[in-house]
């Protein structure tokens, strides 16, 4: 930090305590202010601090009144370094928050291994911060991040240490949850336990812990205002129609029961560039359809609108490749 000569945002995990300390410390070595930027920076910080960690360190300042400092007088420690779309790192980097503004020759300090699948998107914003004359600094080009992570050895201590009777791994990928539970077999733990989501594990009363119950799980999707599950109707319709595009066909049915004019066609999403011929050719299959039913008899309605569905994709697929979403209404007039 000491060769840094303009403002320095430092992003990391915001459970990450003795990361948060470790930059509370070199800020005051460094003769810096420091300001929490992000929800779960500030709410960590507190709770630290009502816990009786992060003793004798200088304090935090507001974000907005970090503003009246000099660049080379003040450090951000922020949230976001995975590169989160909603992130304080990520909205900083792009000019979008409303405490924090980032210039040239500034430094941003990634405090944070990259988590695998994040690769894509951090390297996205490392690129940005870059094209804006911002020195990004990871641990790929300076040694400032290690691990929080126990490795083997540590493990074998705790278990010597706490003696567990039940080991239930929760995290990460089922090979490393099947690895854990083998681990603890060999230290001796009497009832080691593998769930997955969902489970529901009984501590007491019993002679042993056990999985005894499955409980709902799965993503839910904030569609508008309502929450609906992945696999909603909802989503699945509008994934359908990114792919497919979408058709209506609307029918005028006349008292004496024939087609009044043509159909009203509209359809959307469609790689369509002769429309008119498009259109020309699916009214005609349209008609055709029609002719095999009596449009007379309402009993027949629910079959026709089938079969004009089966058309419309059956033409438009033979056109296209695609199989629209398709929308069949009857108006009786």
């Amino acid at each position: 930090m000491q060769r840094l000569k303009k403002r320095i945002i430092i992003t990391s995990f915001s459970s990450n305590v003795a990361r948060m300390e470790t930059v509370f410390y070199c800020a005051k070595k460094v003769g810096r202010q420091i300001s929490l930027v992000g929800r779960s920076m500030h709410r960590i910080y507190k709770a630290a601090k009502q816990c009786g960690y992060l003793k004798n360190i200088i304090e935090p300042i507001d974000a907005r009144e970090a503003k009246k400092f000099a660049r080379e007088k003040i450090i951000y420690l922020c949230t976001g370094s995975q590169g989160e779309p909603m992130g304080a790192m990520k909205r900083i980097s792009n000019y979008s928050h409303p405490d924090v503004f980032i210039e040239k020759n500034d430094a941003v300090i990634f405090s944070s291994k990259i988590i695998p699948g994040n690769e894509k998107k951090l390297y996205k914003l490392h690129n940005e911060l870059v094209k804006e004359g911002i020195e990004v600094i990871s641990e790929e080009n300076e040694f400032i991040h290690v691990s929080g992570h126990p490795n083997r050895e540590d493990l074998r201590d705790m278990y010597n240490w706490i003696k567990p009777r039940s080991v239930i791994p929760v995290h990460g990928e089922h090979r490393h949850m099947l690895e854990h539970i083998n681990f603890a077999k060999e230290m001796q733990v009497p009832y080691p336990i593998k769930v997955e989501n969902g489970d529901i594990v009984r501590l007491y009363p019993g002679d042993k812990p056990e999985v005894y119950d499955k409980a709902p799980n799965g993503r839910l999707y904030v569609d508008g205002s309502i929450s609906v599950e992945e696999d909603s109707q909802s989503i699945k319709e509008r994934k359908n129609i990114s792919v497919n595009g979408f058709i209506e066909v609307t029918i005028l049915i006349t008292p004496k029961g024939n087609m009044h004019n043509k159909p009203v066609l509209t359809f959307k999403g469609l790689p369509i560039f002769e429309k008119e011929k498009f259109q020309y050719g699916l009214e005609e299959e349209i008609e055709k359809t029609i002719k095999t039913f009596s449009l007379n008899n309402k009993n027949h309605e629910i079959n026709l609108i089938d079969a004009l569905k089966i058309t419309c994709r059956k033409f438009t697929k033979k056109k296209t490749g695609k199989k629209p979403l398709t929308n069949i209404n009857l108006v009786r007039i």
